[in-house]
């Protein structure tokens, strides 16, 4: 059976995905007001709010790549809309939480970033929110190159974070 906090945690960053995905930058009110309750609720400590902020810029820096990099092409803007980089902290939110079973498995992280992860770009190019410009299976090819030794770096830095913590208590 799930914990409340993952079963909120998943609740609410699916909520944030598809009200980002699909009402844009219209649904950033709800989505930050939804994280702060998430955070408050689950009393989020500072090293995991670190964790969210270096996660987000690190993903932020990334799809910006992909941008200049002629891969993703958003309507109606020339580098990453602004809901997409509330996305990139909503999801940084679920790695102690709804993403916490892959924190003691390199492989089970490696496999969820390089198979799954692509995915969440797809379906934004099917919902015509983002452009591919390579083909679908060449954006995934190269999505899953990327996100795979991402996920790994991600659950590095979230235990670095935690160790930094615990070596400063008492």
């Amino acid at each position: 059976m799930l914990k409340k906090s993952v079963l909120w945690n998943i609740v609410i960053f699916n909520t944030n995905w598809f009200g980002l995905i699909f009402i844009g930058n219209l649904f950033i009110p709800v989505a930050v007001i939804l994280l702060s309750i998430q955070f408050r609720y689950l009393k989020t400590p500072k090293n995991e709010l670190l964790l969210v902020c270096l996660v987000s810029a690190i993903g932020i820096l990334l799809d910006l790549a992909l941008v200049y990099g002629g891969v993703f092409i958003f309507p109606d803007s020339t580098g990453i809309p602004l809901w997409l980089m509330v996305l990139w902290f909503c999801f940084a939110s679920t790695i102690r939480h709804s993403l916490a079973f892959l924190a003691n498995s390199k492989v089970l992280q490696f496999i969820v970033g390089g198979l799954f992860a692509p995915l969440s770009y797809l379906a934004g190019s099917n919902f015509a929110v983002v452009t591919l410009t390579p083909s679908l299976g060449v954006s995934y090819l190269l999505l899953a190159c990327l996100w795979a030794p991402l996920m790994l770096l991600i659950f590095a830095l979230s235990r670095w974070l935690q160790l930094g913590e615990k070596s400063h208590v008492g």
